[in-house]
């Protein structure tokens, strides 16, 4: 980021047009110039720690058009503001990874994949922590030796284009070198996932919902079990049956599903990323219902799931084959 300087007086930087006509057509039209290339190379800039609802630090140029505003129209005003930036964001106690990528209108993901530690660790995310925030929904990618463009956007599932064109980039052509180290922006990309799924066995109602382990198990405070897998990975259907509910949960649940599985038996499904189907829709055993995430009361990803019969929660470890 630039570093501040002396703040001039407008008569300082602006000679009036009375007193030299044609001057202050140049001198204002030199401003406009220094403001779009300083938003043009602006760096990560930082938001105040200090700030209960925090909002980006002015930038340079929207300081410049505070003491100079009458020279820009304001579609010229609203032109340098959008400018794409990237920005680090502090943050601060009460925080989540959902309300702080709803604050700059992106998804959890572009959070998750713009900061390496946080996807590793969701108990990175601590008042203090400094988060890098994309301007544009995708993935922020590091360099490696060997790495291309075409690699990149293979592996992200873009084309070329999107990342040689997006300005922050600063690329030149889809053949430009790349410097291992160097990050690159990839915009609307995708981190792609393995998707293991249980196998169901013979002689139990009940499949394994994902791939994990008990991370905390059945008893007369928690009659459930918690399955824990990295973020994102595929939640699959139990058993066979009708969504009754799939949404969000005001009990600290989250996004939840609930089947029905028409003989008194329902399945619980909550703490998910996102659900893949809807109320009233039929599926079946193993179909693909939900992603694991950590929305609502939860400490890390994981799916609480429930096995309900007739209403009464039974332990699930009775109900599933043995791991």
């Amino acid at each position: 980021m630039p570093a501040a300087g002396t703040q001039r007086t407008r008569s300082e930087t602006v000679p009036s047009e009375a007193d030299t006509p044609g001057a202050g057509i140049l001198a204002r039209l030199t401003l406009i110039l220094t403001a779009v290339l300083l938003c043009w190379t602006a760096g990560s800039l930082p938001i105040r720690a200090d700030d209960p609802t925090p909002t980006p630090t002015p930038h340079t140029w929207e300081k410049w058009l505070e003491v100079e505003e009458e020279m820009a129209s304001p579609a010229l005003r609203r032109e340098l503001l959008a400018l794409p930036r990237i920005l680090t964001y502090i943050v601060q106690p009460g925080d989540t990874v959902s309300g702080i990528a709803s604050r700059f209108g992106l998804d959890i993901d572009t959070i998750r994949w713009s900061n390496p530690e946080l996807e590793r660790n969701p108990d990175y995310l601590r008042p203090g922590t400094a988060l890098t925030i994309l301007p544009v929904r995708g993935v922020y990618h590091q360099v490696a030796a060997g790495d291309t463009l075409e690699s990149i956007a293979r592996r992200y599932g873009v084309a070329v284009e999107d990342i040689v064109n997006y300005p922050l980039n600063h690329l030149d052509s889809a053949d430009s070198p790349l410097e291992a180290g160097t990050w690159l922006i990839v915009p609307h990309g995708t981190k792609r996932l393995a998707r293991p799924k249980p196998a169901p066995v013979a002689g139990y109602l009940f499949a394994w919902p994902i791939v994990g382990s008990v991370t905390q198990g059945y008893s007369a405070g928690h009659r459930a079990i918690d399955i824990g897998a990295p973020y994102g990975s595929a939640v699959y259907a139990a058993r066979a049956g009708v969504v009754v509910h799939a949404g969000w949960s005001e009990t600290g649940y989250g996004y939840t599903l609930i089947i029905d599985h028409g003989d008194g038996y329902r399945t619980l499904y909550s703490h998910l990323k996102g659900t893949w189907v809807s109320k009233g829709q039929k599926v079946a055993c193993g179909q693909l219902i939900g992603e694991v995430g950590s929305t609502g009361n939860s400490s890390g990803p994981h799916v609480h799931f429930e096995i309900r019969l007739n209403n009464a929660r039974l332990n699930p470890l009775d109900y599933l084959p043995p791991q």
